[in-house]
């Protein structure tokens, strides 16, 4: 073979292998990119999704919640149980972020509750997280309705979040307040009044959507009973575990159906650009998603019930936030998880709200 043809075999074969490099190169260095697109910087915005027209079952306007351990012991998971009703009518409060942290204490049943709060901007504009609690000092209000607190998240996909989350907060309070007994009906019923104020004032009234998340939880002498919409969340911490006593009403918890039922895989689940749409939310005309516990969850001394919105979840891991609750001083759990969030320096941290009950012995 001629040395002339020989050079340019070997030439045009190196080529060939350069070029294989540089689409294995050009390929790693893609999917570098857009695993960087999915980090913890990239939020996708809370926006409804909308209804499929092929879909026209009405299904259950609400769901029985199981409780789903957030680790793989549950030997020490709470039991549900029935007892009593307690039960009727009072002010409520609206805390806002200027108030700070606070902790206040009552006596439910056997129990001395507390309530610890912080609240943080974050990297946004404007806040658009809003939280009610009832008067710890009204003895009254405390023995007929327990010890409650509700969160809202404005959905910043739409506008007017900040002024949906203050409406939610306030009329779901108000409607609690004002049952004849406390179950969980009156829950369930609250979340509903609420959802009426929010969609009348603006997507009835100007055409505007406007939408929160709401999570809610009352300590009672029978124990607690909560109810949620949307994706913030509700937690029992109890001997250095935590549970997730409610479920996310968003397109990945659909998707992880699909995941179990074998139809898509995980990695597919979780990379979804619909993933963190919400399927349920105060200020839709038809609420038909609505969680809560039917039967009381027994509380024992030393538990904690943690509502927060998903600038906590999404910023700490669940150990990040099992210890520092464990590392925490008596009753400041919330001011050292909001000083770990800050801690994180995210580039677009999230509202963050926290509301902790702290339930001790007498």
């Amino acid at each position: 073979m001629p040395s002339e043809i020989l050079i340019l075999l070997i030439t045009a074969a190196a080529g060939i292998v350069g070029s294989i490099a540089l689409m294995i190169c050009n390929a790693v260095l893609g999917r570098r990119s857009a695993e960087q697109a999915q980090e913890e910087d990239y939020e996708p915005e809370e926006t409804p999704l909308e209804a499929d027209a092929s879909d026209d079952s009405e299904g259950e306007t609400v769901r029985e919640i199981k409780f789903t351990p957030l680790d793989d012991e549950q030997a020490d998971a709470p039991a549900q149980e029935a007892d009593g009703e307690p039960v009727t009518v009072a002010q409520l409060r609206l805390v806002r972020p200027e108030d700070g942290a606070e902790c206040n204490s009552a006596t439910v049943g056997s129990l001395c509750v507390s309530i610890g709060n912080a609240q943080d901007i974050g990297q946004r504009d404007q806040q658009q997280d809003a939280f009610a609690i009832t008067p710890l000092e009204e003895e009254r209000v405390v023995e007929k309705f327990g010890v409650m607190a509700v969160v809202c998240d404005g959905m910043g996909g739409m506008e007017n979040g900040a002024e949906a989350a203050q409406m939610g907060a306030v009329q779901f309070m108000r409607a609690y307040l004002d049952a004849k007994e406390v179950d969980n009906h009156a829950l369930v019923d609250a979340v509903y009044a609420a959802n009426s104020a929010v969609y009348q004032a603006f997507q009835g009234k100007s055409g505007m959507m406007a939408g929160t998340t709401l999570v809610a939880a009352s300590v009672l002498p029978d124990g607690l009973r909560f109810v949620s919409v949307g994706d913030s969340h509700i937690y029992l911490h109890r001997k250095g575990k935590l549970y997730q006593l409610n479920r996310d009403h968003n397109y990945f918890t659909e998707l992880m159906d699909k995941v179990n039922a074998g139809e898509m895989t995980l990695e597919e689940a979780q990379h979804h650009p619909e993933r963190a749409h919400l399927t349920s939310f105060v200020g839709i005309e038809k609420l038909e998603k609505v969680d809560y516990n039917i039967q009381p969850v027994a509380l024992r001394p030393g538990d904690r019930i943690l509502l927060c919105s998903d600038g906590l979840f999404k910023t700490l891991s669940v150990r990040e936030i099992v210890d520092v609750m464990e590392r925490s001083e008596p009753n400041r759990a919330q001011d050292a998880l909001l000083e770990a969030v800050k801690a994180k320096s995210r580039r677009k941290q999230d509202n963050v709200t926290i509301v902790l009950l702290y339930c001790d012995g007498r």
